[in-house]
Parts: structure tokens; C-alpha cells; sequence
């Protein structure tokens, strides 16, 4: 789909996303915030960006208004959902994203013909999915959706895929020195943006209770039933936010949480922020339980079974014990290191066919991929047309590969055919053009592998310019290039406009 993109302001042309998420006091914030954190991954690349989602949803979630993003209203008619989003945008898109629990197959289907690809974001594992890809942060493994889905469909399971927005990883660098066992100075307390069971009200008695006597921060949204009785309280060494637009900055300076289950027990661990955790709704328990069984958090039960009595023990004991701090700062920064909605991004564009139809696609660089990284950057191919003849040490390797995937701005990826890793591909995200990097394991050459990585950027940045350095004399690459729409620029670099 191509649409002029009114989302990135550059007058470009780009792939069309709409996400279809509802917020509201009764089901909370996260599936908006968790939505829009995703949606800043593809706005990265320069996709057009709509969000489907009830009015209450977005009279509720201010942060969604400011978003700039396209907006539709939808009915409150649940079966006219799809009709409206059809109308709304009639040219189809290229991907869908539901992040909603009252959702299924039967909704899914009824947009299959105009959605170019679905993905479904869940943590219930209760109803069916006509989905191409589904993500579930709280699941123990994809097992937990055999027979919910189709067997094309490709699920992502774990921690690890957690989406939180891209400044809790900005974060990390401040936060995590912090995370040494000192002791706890400044405690925030966040029950989501609409608290309904005024949990936040529980947390702030079990802290008064508990003798602890330093700062404690609160927040809490705008639509929050319980908002003036806790701003009554908000006094002295308590201070309170109303839709905090710095939760990164908030979990990073301080030294431990008292909250909820949900998407923010994530973004807690990705800044190693120590926490004790109420459960204030069933959908919580996949997540509380896998962080649990981690030890990366501790759990204080269900709501209506938690005292202020209870709690404050839970608190004191805790607050008393800075290695066990320590430790569950260590496991939450381990789990979630901030790039799942990454991971669910490139999983969610799809994948492209080699010359010989192989299925070919890109995931994330994780760790255990040093060791074959280096392996083809030793290759006498890959070093024959490189800015750099000689091959790194591995000690050099290590350290790139270190900078290279803790660096938000760029997208380090192994390119698998049929699920064998056969490349690497490279994205350096600058605000004017996003350069590509690629190389493809001499053992895959002339295959079509290195031509299906390059359209896979386009799908990954499609309203953005592609810049490529081809060296003179690589008639291979050159062709390459040529091939996928890249010209000549300047000198040895070769760029490819949006389409």
C-alpha cells in the first residue's frame, strides 16, 4: 500500500499499519501504551500509522490523542468494527496489529482479505487466532498456542519479546549502575493509568506502615476513579503524576517499585527496577508468574487477598535485604533488554522468497550469534570488498557486537532462509536515510538470498531513503543493488528512494 505519509512529516511515501487496541477504567492502559510502543518501531522506518480504537479508549488515553498518528473512531457496535476500519482505510494495509482481549479469529478473518499481514499480540492463550504472527511476553514457550492458531502462524514466546517504548532502553545506561544494592531511598508506586482498585491507596499505607522514610513517587492517569483522593495525599515526601510522560526517567532514578502485573512489570525489568507486585486483574497472572518463577520480582498475591498489614511486612522485609535487591535487578535487566518490540517488528513485516524459493527472513542478532558473525566476517568473500581487509579478533568482534546491540539507533539482523541462518543485515537509522549493511555466507551466494534481505529493508524502513556503499569492482553487489532499485549518489554510495 503506498499512502502519502502524514506520520513522519517528510512528505514521503510509506507502508500502511493500523493497530486495533482499546484502553479504559475497567481494562487499563496497557494494551494502548503497549501498542504505541510498538508503533514507534515502525514509525522508525517511516510507515503510515493508524490506530482503530473505541471513543472512551481515546478519551481515556491522552497519550494516544498526542501520538500525531491517524485515528478512527470506531462504533460501539462490535460486528461494525471491521466495515469501519475498511472505509476508513480502503486501500487495504500492509499490517495489522490487534492487541485486544475481546479479539479472536472471527474478527481477524473478517479483515483477512484486507490486511496484508496480522499480527496478534496476547498473554491468555484462550481463544483461537487467524493470525501470520503472535506474541505472547508472559508465555512459557509457543506450545502454549498449539491448536489456537494456524500452523503457518508463527509465534514468539517469553520475556524477551516484551514490547516497552524505546526510551526505557535509552534508560538502562543510567539505571543500571544503580542497581549496586544500595539502599532504597526513593520508592514509585504505579497501578497502571486507572488504578480501579485503588491499589495505589493499599501501597501507600504498607509504605507508611512499613517505617520506610524516604521519597515516594506516584502516578496515574487522568481517567484514574481514585485520582483526587490520592492527590489529597500527595504531600510532603510524596509527590504525584498525573500522565507522566517520564516513566523511563522515573524507573531509572528510583531504587524500588510497588505495582501492578502488567506491561510496566516489563519495562520495570528492562531498568533493573526491583519490585513488589499486587495483581489487580486475572489477565496478570501469565506475567507475575513468569517473572516470579524467574526471580525477578516478588509477588504479594491478588488484591482482594493483600493487606496493608501483609503488604508492609513484605515491604520491610525486602527494603532489608539489598542483596536480594540486587539479584532481581540483575534477572528483570537480563529478560527484558528493551529490544522486543524490535523483535516483533521485523517478525511482523514477514519474510520474502529467494530465486530458489526459499523462505527468507530476518530476526534480531541475539547473543549466541557472535560466534557466527565472526565466522563470516573472517570469510575471504566477505573480507575481499570490505572497507577493512584484514578480519577482527574475536576480543574486536566481541566489543562491536556489544556496541552494535546495545545502540538504539541501529538494527543488527541474521537474514535465515527455511531457518538456517544465512546473513547478516545492518541498518544504521539516521533521521536524513537509513544506510544498509549486508552480507550473505558465501555458502548461499547466487541463490537470490542477498536480493530477498534488501527487499526486506524496504519493509523494514518503506518511507525511508536506503543508503548502500558498494565498493568498485564488486560487480556482484553492484548488480545487486541495481537489481533492487539502488542508484548511484556520490562516490562508492548507491541510494534507493521510497517507493
Amino acid at each position: 500500500v503506498a499512502e502519502r505519509d502524514a506520520s513522519t512529516g517528510e512528505g514521503e511515501l510509506s507502508a500502511l499499519v493500523v493497530f486495533r487496541a482499546d484502553g479504559n477504567a475497567v481494562i487499563g492502559g496497557g494494551h494502548i501504551m503497549r501498542s504505541l510502543s510498538l508503533a514507534s518501531v515502525f514509525a522508525e522506518g517511516g510507515w503510515k500509522i493508524g490506530f482503530a480504537a473505541s471513543a472512551e479508549s481515546f478519551k481515556s488515553m491522552p497519550q494516544l490523542n498526542a501520538s500525531g498518528y491517524e485515528k478512527l473512531v470506531l462504533p460501539d457496535d462490535a460486528a461494525g468494527e471491521a466495515a469501519a476500519m475498511m472505509a476508513r482505510w480502503p486501500e487495504g494495509c500492509d499490517v495489522l496489529v490487534i492487541d485486544h482481549y475481546g479479539r479472536g479469529a472471527g474478527f481477524e478473518q473478517s479483515l483477512r482479505a484486507w490486511a496484508k499481514r496480522i499480527a496478534v499480540i496476547d498473554d491468555l492463550a484462550n481463544r483461537e487466532h487467524d493470525a501470520d504472527v503472535l506474541t505472547d511476553s508472559s508465555a512459557l514457550s509457543a506450545a502454549s498456542y498449539q491448536g489456537l492458531v494456524p500452523e503457518s502462524c508463527r509465534v514468539l514466546a517469553g520475556p524477551s519479546i516484551a514490547i516497552v517504548h524505546p526510551g526505557f532502553v535509552l534508560a538502562r545506561d543510567v539505571a543500571l549502575p544503580r542497581r549496586d544494592g544500595r539502599k532504597v531511598s526513593r520508592i514509585l508506586v504505579s497501578f497502571g493509568q486507572v488504578d480501579p482498585e485503588n491499589a495505589t491507596a493499599l501501597a501507600l499505607d504498607a509504605i507508611e506502615l512499613s517505617g520506610f522514610a524516604g521519597a515516594v513517587d506516584v502516578v496515574l492517569g487522568q481517567a484514574a476513579p481514585n485520582l483526587s483522593a490520592i492527590r489529597r495525599r500527595a504531600k510532603h515526601r510524596v509527590t504525584l503524576h498525573v500522565n507522566a510522560s517520564n516513566m523511563p526517567a522515573l524507573m531509572a532514578t528510583s531504587d524500588f517499585s510497588i505495582g501492578a502485573g502488567g506491561t510496566t512489570a516489563f519495562e520495570r525489568c528492562c531498568v533493573g527496577l526491583p519490585a513488589l507486585v499486587v495483581e489487580i486483574a486475572e489477565n496478570q497472572q501469565g506475567v507475575i508468574r513468569a517473572l516470579t518463577a524467574a526471580r525477578a520480582i516478588e509477588s504479594a498475591g491478588p488484591r482482594a487477598s493483600v493487606t496493608k498489614e501483609t503488604l508492609a511486612d513484605i515491604l520491610k522485609a525486602l527494603l532489608s535485604d539489598s542483596a536480594k535487591l540486587a539479584a532481581m535487578a540483575a534477572t528483570g535487566a537480563a529478560l527484558v533488554d528493551g529490544r522486543g518490540a524490535e523483535r516483533v517488528f521485523v517478525a511482523a513485516i514477514g519474510e520474502e522468497k529467494s530465486k530458489d524459493g526459499r523462505a527468507v527472513r530476518v530476526r534480531v542478532a541475539e547473543e549466541p550469534d557472535e560466534a557466527w558473525l565472526l565466522d563470516l566476517q573472517a570469510k575471504p568473500e566477505t573480507r575481499l570488498y570490505s572497507n577493512n581487509p584484514t578480519a577482527p579478533t574475536a576480543e574486536e568482534h566481541a566489543a562491536w557486537f556489544a556496541k552494535t546491540r546495545k545502540d538504539p539507533t541501529r538494527l543488527l539482523m541474521i537474514v535465515e532462509a527455511d531457518g538456517k541462518a544465512a546473513g547478516m543485515l545492518r541498518l544504521d537509522r539516521r533521521p536524513e536515510n537509513h544506510i544498509v549493511n549486508i552480507a550473505v555466507d558465501p555458502a548461499f551466494h547466487r541463490s537470490g538470498i542477498g536480493a530477498a534481505a534488501l527487499r526486506l529493508a524496504s519493509r523494514i524502513s518503506p518511507g525511508k531513503t536506503l543508503l548502500a556503499q558498494v565498493h568498485e569492482g564488486n560487480a556482484a553487489s553492484l548488480a545487486l543493488f541495481s537489481a533492487e532499485g539502488y542508484r548511484h549518489d556520490d562516490g562508492t554510495f548507491y541510494k534507493r528512494e521510497p517507493k
